[in-house]
């Protein structure tokens, strides 16, 4: 019996255990630290896209919100989009801070003219993305079977991953243009 090859194969098995539980381990690590990288690009890139859908609406026609115009009849630039969200999305605000206090406590309060995206990936830090000063997101209201601007205004807070289809309509209210969201009875929110 050879005491001495056997000793050796058995060092040389757990070394490889060793070794590739240290590779195994660092992989981990390593795909944990960048998943969060990942998806904090991909929200980044759609922001991106619904900044340029923005610049294209505020240059087209506006429905009169004042006059009480109906959306059905009377056409304001439209665009729906589809989010596709990470799973690992805390939250995104469209013409809002979520959480302006970093506490996790999530209000809709419009930020300035609603003209700022702001999000936030689990693990990471939150991002703000602000738009041009024409450009004035705010929340609309399903009321008396019209779309309206939500008083007080509001920006959408969307608090999980998945994927949403939110309509976006250029309106007029006394002159002033603001971009409104078809949200408040379709997309889970959080208001305060």
């Amino acid at each position: 019996m050879d005491r001495q090859g056997i000793a050796f194969l058995t060092t040389r098995v757990i070394l490889s255990i060793v070794v590739v539980a240290s590779i195994t381990g660092t992989f981990y690590i390593g795909v944990k630290n960048v998943m969060p990288m990942i998806e904090e690009g991909k929200v980044k890139k759609q922001v991106e896209e619904l900044d340029s859908i923005f610049h294209q609406m505020v240059v087209g026609d506006a429905r009169d919100v004042a006059l009480q115009q109906d959306y059905k009849t009377e056409y304001g630039e439209r665009h729906t989009y589809e989010f596709d969200l990470p799973s690992h999305l805390a939250y995104l605000g469209i013409g809002t801070d979520p959480d302006p206090n970093n506490n996790g406590k999530y209000q809709c309060k419009l930020m300035g003219n609603g003209n700022v995206i702001v999000y936030k990936i689990e693990g990471r830090s939150k991002k703000i993305y602000w738009l041009d000063k024409d450009i004035k997101l705010c929340l609309g209201e399903y009321k008396n079977n019209n779309w309206l601007i939500k008083k007080p205004e509001e920006g959408l807070v969307i608090i999980h991953g998945g994927k949403y289809e939110i309509t976006f309509e250029l309106v007029k209210y006394h002159d002033e243009k603001y971009i409104i969201m078809y949200a408040n009875n379709t997309v889970p929110y959080e208001v305060s």
